[in-house]
């Protein structure tokens, strides 16, 4: 139908634009969802106002197809989108919403998110992250450990860990970030830090808690995993490739030894988290042979 050279337009014509009966039609003006005017005793709709309204709704939709709700999602998430956005569960992002106390707004019931106060809230913290975000964490996650993962390295508690990190003489020695909410120190720091010195060593294959199962491993399978381009593989396929049962995998991500993410309900251990332990393993088992 062509307003392009009307302000207002009757309750039908408005009705036919959405695909309503009269008496759907004719609620909305109830509503006051938009401005109407007496035009000759006959009620009629202002079309800017009707624009303004599709605009920032999203249960109806026009008969043509043109997508409600545009003005409101340039300025605001839906729940939904904030779980796409973090990756996450729909529920998950509902308790985020209610345990940060983020502020949200209701359309057609519907709770949305303003995306100022998203950003505000997502900068104040590094746990949940963005496909972006992760990316980027990724790079700083396969140059650094956690201080859990630096304990089991070294074969000590993690408060003997926190303590020697957190000592005055080695505050410029080691190299701090946080990533996703957690300390991790950088690898090149760390590798500086133990040169320096000769109090602490790195633990063997036979102290690392790992099961002896090493001998059992389908090599071809193994390999077969570690060539291929994949960035995350199952408890299984974790346990697979660094000679562990699948038990000790949960309880090294349990202990912050090995990262690890979900994709649904499904755990997933990053392959440079893998790719790190058999890296640590394999350098301690060379200096041994020397």
């Amino acid at each position: 139908m062509d307003t392009k050279d009307k302000t207002t337009m009757s309750v039908m014509e408005m009705g036919q634009i959405l695909g309503l009966k009269k008496t759907d039609a004719y609620w909305l003006v109830h509503k006051q969802c938009f401005e109407t005017t007496l035009v000759q005793g006959v009620m009629r709709v202002n079309i800017n106002s009707f624009e303004h309204w599709y605009a920032n709704q999203i249960k109806r939709r026009k008969v043509d197809g043109s997508p409600p709700g545009m003005e409101l999602r340039a300025y605001s998430y839906s729940i939904a989108e904030i779980a796409d956005l973090l990756d996450i569960p729909d529920y998950v992002a509902y308790d985020l919403i209610k345990r940060y106390h983020i502020e949200t707004f209701e359309v057609d019931s519907w709770k949305r998110v303003r995306k100022d106060v998203f950003n505000a809230w997502y900068k104040s913290q590094t746990k949940y992250r963005t496909s972006e975000d992760r990316q980027r964490d990724m790079e700083l996650e396969n140059a650094s450990i956690t201080l859990p993962q630096m304990a089991r390295l070294l074969g000590v508690s993690r408060n003997e860990v926190y303590s020697l990190v957190g000592r005055k003489s080695n505050r410029d020695v080691f190299e701090i970030i946080i990533v996703a909410d957690r300390k991790r120190v950088t690898l090149d720091s760390f590798e500086r830090w133990y040169r320096s010195q000769d109090h602490y060593q790195k633990v063997t294959n036979q102290t690392s808690g790992l099961d002896k199962e090493v001998e059992k491993i389908d090599d071809s399978e193994r390999m077969a995993l570690l060539d291929s381009d994949r960035m995350s593989f199952t408890v299984k396929e974790a346990a697979l490739i660094i000679g562990a049962s699948p038990r000790e995998v949960y309880r090294m991500i349990e202990d912050e030894i090995l990262d690890s993410f979900y994709i649904g309900k499904m755990v997933r251990i990053r392959r440079a988290a893998l790719e790190w332990w058999l890296s640590s393993q394999n350098d301690v088992c060379g200096k041994e042979a020397q």
